[in-house]
């Protein structure tokens, strides 16, 4: 893969080294790394190492120099062929946040601090994946930022331990030399080592100060009036900006890590154990992660330079003390902290980035589109067979695909009801923003989807272009020709570059399920064939039904048979069902209201013929591959009979049809109102008498 690290400038730090350190492992693993810095000493060192390194202002506050830096980094994203995008900074985060999304290129964050929760650093949790370098950085994100459990790795920072030989110190020496190699900053506590160090060279200790950096910089001239009050001048030696921290850290005898502000890990503790270096540290942070207390180091108050002082006399004073504390420290270092461990952590986040995508499918309503969709899943289930894929349906539509083997989570959504207010519907969309999908496949293709999509941050959104089609970063132009449901889905998907997996549907009703319809069925004996018949429909689409009194005198014509009928429905439609009990002499059995929806589907599958208007359970019955006669007015059968169907069409041409309409325009319903019962009642025994000339399709009951 080439993966391509952001981060504000190359000095000499633990975040450079880490990145350098890193590329170097990606590249001994055949891997390419680009970086994206303002520059810096490391320049040349990640040359040395492989790695293509590009200069920009990327370390830069303002806003019009960040944006002018996001098309830069987009551009270099798809000239180089990068695969992937990993910053390590706030303002490097924003620029390859809005760089990879215009790229659609997985982005990932590595947090080193304790942000504080605004809106700037909120960025450094809105990764695919967010790295951090502790457990205690990692449950702050998740406190204060809310980003999510799944999100988060943890992935210590590793040391070289070629680099880093054990090499532990005289054990005596005239005077104890302290190191304190964190950068000149306030948070480090260099006032209190310094204070520290006066009290114990007032005890007698023979004791000196070595710290990191040029005594003439201007970091370092804040803290010579101090130096000068506590009479440290000749106790305190800058070492100067080096690279080369193992032979440093050679040339001290304890080091000491007195932070006053929390540490996201603590690489100078590490680093210090790797050598052979007793350890005194802030009880602060990550810092107590690194160091068992009495047992690998030892850990003081923060800010508190009379412990810091007893710490350091204790190993001073104690070389069993120190010793078991070196040794111990050191076995740590080399089964939690190498940097072989953290490049193959890191390797394996940037392979699931890539590998396993979080992919968000869109198919909110219509229970009989969502039927329909089964092809779809599982064409989408077959191009990502790692990644987790989520469908996000309407609440009518749930136990459709409630068991569906093809997604691996089930999102609800209802704008009829909780999610109707604006602030539920903001909520919503943050849950969708804090999932962190990679891909939005949108079988909706409504205005609605397409904004909550562009909203809830997805970086690669597929659909078809309508309104507000611009949304969409891989839109696809509509289709000019009239395609059946699942051939207009096909198309979206082949340009999409995911193959279609046939037209085959599919229902899982569990075998429960199952069996309570057969129980419900009734006795076949004496009866010529079992018709189910489902006068019902959307109750929005009046324009699709057929008159109710024509439904009676099929059902007595049936009957006059020696056919058994059967009436289904849903339980909204019991009204309708005793009304048509009143209409008819044969009393037909009614179930409508006495299965749920799987319950119904394997009830029509034991159905000998079935008829229904363009409605769900037509689909239903296509999927469980019952014969069917299906009866449609103002729609169009070529856009929406089910592929699987099996059976008989009737449908009226009349000048108005399609007209796709709930309300007719001519008042007349003609599209209907000409259908007779004759010419339905001999489709239905034409089916009866005739099952070889329909082609079979075995339910699929689990």
């Amino acid at each position: 893969m080439h993966v391509l690290q952001l981060l504000p400038t190359l000095e000499v730090g633990g975040v450079e080294r880490g990145v350098l350190d890193l590329t170097k492992g990606l590249i001994a693993r055949g891997h390419q790394v680009s970086v994206v810095s303002s520059g810096g000493p490391l320049v040349e060192r990640l040359i040395q190492a492989g790695a293509v390194p590009y200069q920009a202002p990327v370390h830069a506050k303002s806003p019009a120099t960040m944006w002018s830096c996001v098309p830069v980094v987009a551009d270099l994203i798809r000239s180089r062929g990068i695969d992937l995008v990993h910053a390590r900074s706030r303002v490097p985060a924003w620029i390859g946040l809005f760089a990879s999304r215009r790229a659609q290129r997985p982005f990932i964050t590595t947090a080193h601090g304790f942000y504080r929760p605004h809106l700037a650093s909120r960025v450094m949790v809105w990764g695919r994946l967010v790295i951090a370098p502790s457990e205690t950085l990692g449950r702050y994100l998740m406190d204060t930022f809310g980003l999510p459990r799944q999100r988060l790795r943890v992935i210590p920072r590793g040391v070289d331990l070629a680099e880093f030989p054990f090499s532990p110190p005289p054990p005596t020496p005239a005077t104890w030399r302290i190191g304190l190699f964190g950068r000149l900053s306030r948070i480090k506590g260099h006032e209190t080592a310094l204070r520290a160090v006066a009290r114990l060279r007032r005890q007698g200790v023979p004791v000196a100060l070595r710290l990191a950096g040029e005594a003439q910089a201007p970091q370092a001239a804040r803290l010579a009036p101090l130096i000068r009050a506590l009479k440290l001048q000749d106790a305190v030696e800058w070492v100067g900006a080096t690279q080369d921290m193992a032979d440093v850290l050679a040339g001290v005898d304890l080091v000491v890590v007195p932070s006053v502000y929390p540490e996201s890990f603590g690489r100078a503790v590490v680093e210090a154990q790797a050598v052979g270096r007793p350890v005194v540290a802030s009880r602060l942070g990550a810092l107590p992660e690194l160091i068992e207390d009495a047992r690998t180091g030892l850990l003081v108050p923060p800010a508190n330079a009379e412990a810091l002082a007893e710490a350091l006399r204790r190993f001073i004073d104690d070389p069993t003390l120190r010793q078991r504390c070196v040794t111990e420290a050191r076995r740590r270092v080399e089964a939690q902290w190498t940097v072989e461990r953290m490049i193959e952590r890191t390797l394996a986040v940037y392979e699931e980035s890539l590998a396993k995508p979080r992919v968000l499918v869109w198919k909110l309503s219509a229970l009989g589109d969502v039927v329909l969709s089964t092809p779809s899943l599982r064409a989408i289930r077959r191009q990502f067979p790692q990644g987790a894929i989520t469908l996000l349906v309407g609440r009518a539509a749930y136990h459709v695909v409630a068991r569906c083997p093809h997604v691996d989570e089930i999102v609800l959504y209802d704008p009829k009801g909780k999610d109707r207010w604006l602030r539920r519907r903001l909520a919503f969309l943050r849950q969708l923003w804090r999932t962190g999908y990679d891909v939005s496949i949108d079988l909706q293709n409504s205005r609605n989807t397409h904004l909550m999509a562009w909203l809830a941050g997805v970086p690669v959104r597929i659909g078809y272009r309508r309104k507000l089609g611009w949304l969409l970063n891989r839109g696809v132009r509509l289709p000019r020709v009239v395609l059946a449901p699942i051939a207009h889905q096909h198309q979206l998907l082949r340009s999409a570059g995911i193959a279609p997996d046939g037209e085959r549907l599919e229902l899982w009703p569990s075998p429960q399920e199952d069996e309570a319809a057969g129980r419900l069925l009734p006795d076949r004996s004496g009866a010529r064939g079992v018709v189910g018949l489902h006068p019902g429909g959307s109750g929005r689409w009046k324009t699709k039904r057929w008159d109710l009194q024509r439904w009676a005198r099929l059902c007595d014509a049936l009957a006059e048979r020696d056919i058994r009928v059967v009436v289904t429905g849903g339980p909204d439609e019991r009204v309708l069902g005793d009304a048509l009990a009143r209409l008819t002499t044969s009393r037909p059995i009614s179930l409508i209201g006495r299965t749920n929806l799987m319950e119904l589907a394997c009830l029509i599958r034991r159905f000998d013929v079935f008829v229904a208007h363009d409605s769900s359970p037509l689909h239903l019955a296509a999927a469980m591959g019952t014969p069917t006669v299906a009866l449609f007015g103002p729609t169009d059968p070529a856009r929406h009979l089910p592929p699987a169907f099996r059976g008989q069409v009737v449908k009226k041409d009349v000048f108005c049809s399609p007209c796709y309409s709930p309300r007719c325009r001519t008042i007349t319903h003609a599209c209907m109102q000409q259908i007779g019962v004759p010419e339905v009642l001999n489709a239905v025994l034409n089916l009866l008498d005739e099952p070889a000339a329909v082609p079979s399709m075995q339910a699929r009951i689990p």
